[in-house]
């Protein structure tokens, strides 16, 4: 029963495939985080070899599906040596690149959908994640090129929002990596982690230290407040929430998204060895796997997504 309703309210499509986090991730120059295979050819229309998709009635090209789709055909090339991944990841990091524009010096990719009344608005996990490609294609080629753009992707992480970057404080005195980078940041949990594997890329391959320290601030960071975004067992999607009536109504995390953060949790552990990610682990399967949690989880999150629907997507 509880796998029946989890399918039943989770697409079965390319985006809503598993990410299983990848127990060999400690060296960045030849593995990721976690398995994005699945991801390795888009079944739909391409811009540039870059995967487009379909928000209500308005196409554009994702930053963040495409560099996943740059990972992907790296990490196959990595368990099959074959080449053609190789050059299909090297091809898509290029297109990437030039898709992106060039500000202040840094490289960006702004979005240009509509999200809380903002519009072109960056985002962390996208500027993250495409860094993470770039520095690993650079290692694979031992081409600079992809490094420099590599460090002008990564700019943004030391620019507040306001100021055209990503970052922004959480309970007014922790850094923190906002997914949707809007005036009024929602605290998106998966795009901070994601984020954050990024800057831990350039500080390892670039051996930078303001990327070291930014990385080890963004990290303990994520040990304070991770305990507010576990709601009675369950994770939260992001720090938004709806009133209805007397009632505060929490952005509870779909099953998909839920499993997604225990995966980014076991990752955590081994870069870390903290334990706080462990019992949040640990609480957080507990409530995916046995008692009712999953269900009243699904109700709030029905009901948020009634009090706050959105254009394209699942709960």
């Amino acid at each position: 029963m509880r796998a029946f309703i989890e399918k039943l309210v989770t697409k079965q499509d390319y985006f809503h495939q598993p990410h299983i986090a990848d127990m060999n991730c400690l060296d960045p120059s030849s593995s990721y985080y976690y398995d994005l295979r699945g991801r390795a050819n888009y079944p739909g229309k391409l811009k540039n070899g870059l995967p487009v998709i379909k928000y209500a009635d308005f196409e554009f090209v994702n930053p963040v599906g495409a560099a996943q789709n740059g990972l992907a055909n790296l990490q196959l090339f990595w368990d099959t040596g074959d080449e053609l991944y190789l050059t299909k990841a090297m091809n898509i990091t290029k297109a990437l690149v030039y898709y992106g524009k060039s500000e202040n010096g840094s490289l960006v990719w702004r979005y240009p959908i509509d999200n809380r009344g903002h519009t072109n608005w960056l985002s962390a996990m996208a500027q993250g994640q495409a860094a993470s490609l770039l520095l690993r294609i650079g290692c694979m080629t031992g081409e600079d090129w992809y490094h420099e753009k590599a460090r002008e992707t990564l700019k943004p992480f030391f620019l507040s929002i306001n100021k055209g970057g990503v970052t922004c404080l959480i309970g007014d005195k922790y850094i923190w990596f906002e997914e949707y980078a809007l005036p009024l940041p929602p605290y998106t949990l998966n795009g901070f982690i994601v984020a954050l594997f990024g800057v831990r890329d350039g500080a390892i391959i670039l051996n930078d230290k303001d990327l070291n320290h930014l990385y080890e601030e963004a990290l303990s960071t994520l040990i304070q407040v991770l305990p507010r975004f576990n709601c009675r067992g369950w994770s939260l999607y992001d720090l938004s929430v709806k009133s209805m009536g007397p009632f505060k109504i929490n952005n509870l995390a779909s099953p998909f998204y839920h499993r997604f953060h225990i995966e980014l949790l076991k990752v955590l552990e081994l870069l870390t060895d903290d334990v706080i990610f462990r019992r949040q682990r640990l609480e957080w399967e507990k409530c995916r796997d046995r008692g009712l949690r999953i269900y009243t989880a699904i109700v709030e999150k029905v009901i948020y997504r009634m009090l706050n629907p959105v254009k394209r997507g699942t709960i």
